[in-house]
């Protein structure tokens, strides 16, 4: 790698002289170049010339001038070393290098290679046939501890990591077994009893038991501070292992949503005695009893492999490879054949390519594609006083962000308005609140009724969000209201505590037409809670208790709709636009699942061996 730099430092000082062509140079200029002793420039000479790259005649006597020849091309021994450091998993240092050194040519040619390498591969090792998957994300992982997940991406990778007591089929919306092969419960439904199955493995090897699900439930119920997701079990009032596979839970009050709760990913069972060894590196080095283990994961580069042992049966996909690239990168990688197997919600260019590789795949492409799933969503900070507090001030700003005009401006998988954040549908569409635009002269008698005068609002989002942010900053500036758009790290979004100074936030979610992701955008700190006024966070409360109190599904799904519509009619938060998300797959793909954020469970997918014979799935 040394030499590598040493020679691109080299050929960019010097970029405009041809290969093949003498010209002269001193010691004392490449001491200037690689920043090092006159001894130590020697030296790289030396080497440079025995990889071959340079040829170098040395002046005589001191402080004369010697003759360097380069003999390659720059481009070459760039594109060999990043494509050795991907394959080593060095990602990140591969795209600074490239991004550092590469050509325009040179970017595009790296590029083409690494979509080559996407999608599913099949090779046969031992006379086994080992089939990987291989993707690339746009936002780095930020955990992958079931407990702390708030990204959709973090919660699918652990989905992947780890198991539920139960779990939830959302077609049929049904609880299905798991961990638990069996429960029962009292007939007030205020005493669970659930029958573990034998020889459910972790993945280093001991066995699962009662204790594991009374720690990990308790690590959650017991520390809210720490986990936001803690209200899930807020209603437990004991945990008691009855022995090694029975575990008996007593609740306060009935909770019709009890069983729905333990199938989300923060009520995963994790492995005590990791765990007890240290949470920080347990988030880092998850080890769970799900159909995949970790075999790698740093910043730019997860990986997993199939577990063997597990309880439901080994995965038939071998490997699964995550790549995570900047920002910047999100257009470059151009999503031929296998990439197009997954899409993330939310990235433009991969949307629009994966559009593209449909259209071009003709009739070997198959598309499942979820209508209008994501929203974007802005959120008012009401713990902080500002002119944003006012319901004047929102109703202006409500009616200056013209949301056809941001589709129109930004494009992408920007598909439609967004009048909450349920799916579009044509159907009910016509019975949602409409709007009336306000003229110009209306927007601003409302700005001045407000009693805005100038301050700074300040808006923050994540690199991803950031087009929506400035575009939201420049159709303000209209109006005379002054937006700063501060692009903060992901991770910080987490949290509570992480954006306390913050006027409003920008973030997207991805609505899963359930009644737990909708309550979690209710009670969890780190979504709408900050938006609620004193008087509206106590009726939301009251409404989402009312829930959980609640048998009838019906008169549920009636609630939070009371619930979306007062937040709608108070404008805590604005909705933005409605974004889709289609996932397209090769014919010889099996098992394609999409689970209820948008992803392909990797555990159900095969490859089809004949992928070229043209016979039907």
């Amino acid at each position: 790698m040394a030499s590598v730099l040493h020679f691109l430092e080299l050929r960019s000082f010097f970029n405009t002289l041809e290969i093949g062509h003498p010209f002269s140079v001193t010691i004392d200029k490449l001491t200037g170049i690689w920043h090092c002793t006159p001894r130590y420039a020697k030296l790289i000479v030396r080497k440079l010339c025995e990889e071959g790259w340079i040829e170098w005649q040395a002046g005589r006597g001191r402080g004369n001038t010697s003759m360097l020849t380069f003999l390659i091309a720059s481009t070459d021994v760039l594109l060999a070393e990043v494509k050795l450091r991907m394959e080593q998993g060095d990602v990140k240092e591969a795209m600074e290098l490239m991004n550092r050194f590469g050509s325009p040519t040179s970017k595009d040619q790296f590029m083409d290679w690494l979509s080559e390498g996407m999608g599913f591969s099949t090779q046969d090792k031992a006379n086994t046939v080992h089939d990987t998957l291989r993707f690339p994300v746009y936002r780095k992982i930020v955990t992958l501890d079931p407990a702390l997940v708030y990204y959709h991406f973090d919660a699918h990778l652990a989905g992947q990591l780890f198991n539920t007591l139960v779990t939830y089929d959302h077609e049929t919306k049904t609880i299905h077994p798991c961990i638990a092969h069996s429960w029962e419960t009292s007939p007030d439904q205020c005493e669970w009893t659930f029958h573990l199955r034998k020889n459910v493995l972790f993945h280093h090897g001991r066995e699962l038991t009662a204790q594991d699900v009374i720690f990990s439930l308790d690590r959650l119920r017991l520390h809210p501070e720490r986990f936001e997701a803690s209200w899930m079990v807020q209603d437990i009032a004991q945990l008691e292992a009855i022995n090694p596979k029975t575990v008996r839970i007593r609740l306060k009050e009935p909770n019709h949503l009890f069983l729905r709760l333990l199938t989300t990913v923060p009520t995963s069972i994790v492995p005590e005695d990791i765990v007890r060894q240290g949470e920080p590196s347990f988030a880092q080095k998850p080890v769970g009893t799900g159909p995949f283990q970790l075999a790698r994961f740093k910043e730019d580069l997860c990986v997993l492999e199939a577990f063997p042992a597990h309880f439901l049966g080994r995965p038939q996909l071998d490997r699964v490879e995550v790549l995570t690239f900047p920002e910047l990168e999100s257009g470059r990688i151009k999503e031929p054949d296998w990439t197009s197997v997954i899409v993330s919600h939310g990235v433009t260019t991969r949307a629009e390519a994966l559009r593209e590789a449909v259209v071009n795949g003709s009739a070997e492409w198959c598309n499942l594609e979820t209508f209008f799933s994501c929203c974007n969503i802005l959120v008012f900070n009401q713990w902080k006083n500002g002119p944003h507090s006012h319901p004047k001030f929102r109703l202006a700003l409500d009616h200056l962000i013209d949301r056809e005009q941001m589709i129109a401006d930004l494009g992408g998988d920007r598909i439609y308005p967004a009048t909450g954040f349920r799916p579009f549908n044509p159907a009910t569409e016509k019975s949602r609140r409409k709007t009336v635009p306000l003229q110009h002269a209306e927007i601003m008698t409302l700005i001045a009724d407000s009693g805005y005068r100038g301050e700074v609002l300040r808006l923050v989002a994540t690199a991803y969000h950031e087009p929506d942010a400035l575009w939201i900053k420049e159709r303000c500036l209209r109006f005379g209201i002054n937006l700063e758009v501060e692009v903060r790290d992901q991770a910080e979004f987490a949290t509570r505590d992480g954006l306390p100074e913050h006027d409003c936030q920008l973030f997207g979610n991805v609505f899963s037409n359930d009644e737990i992701s909708e309550l979690e955008m209710y009670i969890q700190k780190n979504y709408f809670l900050p938006a609620f006024d004193e008087p509206l966070a106590k009726e939301i409360s009251k409404v989402t208790t009312s829930i959980f109190r609640e048998p009838s599904e019906v008169a549920r799904r009636s609630l939070l709709a009371h619930a979306e519509t007062r937040i709608l009619n108070h404008r805590a938060v604005l909705y933005l636009v409605q974004k889709k998300s289609q996932t397209s797959f090769h014919k010889s793909v099996r098992g394609v699942t999409i689970n209820s954020s948008g992803w392909l469970d990797f555990h159900k997918i095969w490859f089809h061996p004949h992928k070229s014979d043209g016979t039907s799935p």
